[in-house]
């Protein structure tokens, strides 16, 4: 069995180990951002994710097309597209911005360790 040392700088000498703990440390980084941002996302939701006919800010909007049934059915269609369209921009960007930093530094991470490998 090989001498235990308490010198952690002697550790880190060895590629493989600085590459295990380097792997640890991008992995709980990664988790981490994913929990937080995971929990803000989910926390506090804005409405227009969720805006639809019933919603009291819907209703207060389609109040205000007037003329015939048809022109006030096209407005009100209009606002629920553009509603569902807002709604989904907000909620892609939102995950976009959960996603994308943990993908980001794990790529980063795999191509720093490759190019030690060589």
């Amino acid at each position: 069995m090989p001498p235990m040392s308490l010198d952690f700088r002697e550790g880190l000498s060895d590629s493989r180990r600085r590459r295990q703990i380097g792997d640890i440390l991008v992995t709980m980084v990664c988790l981490g951002w994913l929990a937080v941002s995971g929990w803000v996302f989910f926390s506090d939701v804005p409405d227009e994710i969720f805006d639809n006919h019933t919603s009291k800010a819907m209703q207060e909007r389609m109040k205000a097309c007037e003329g015939s049934f048809q022109k006030r059915y096209e407005c009100k269609q209009q606002l629920l597209l553009t509603g569902e369209r807002w709604g989904f921009a907000v909620a892609l960007n939102r995950i976009l911005l959960m996603c994308a930093p943990p993908i980001t530094l794990w790529i980063v991470w795999s191509a720093m360790k490759r190019r030690e490998e060589r």
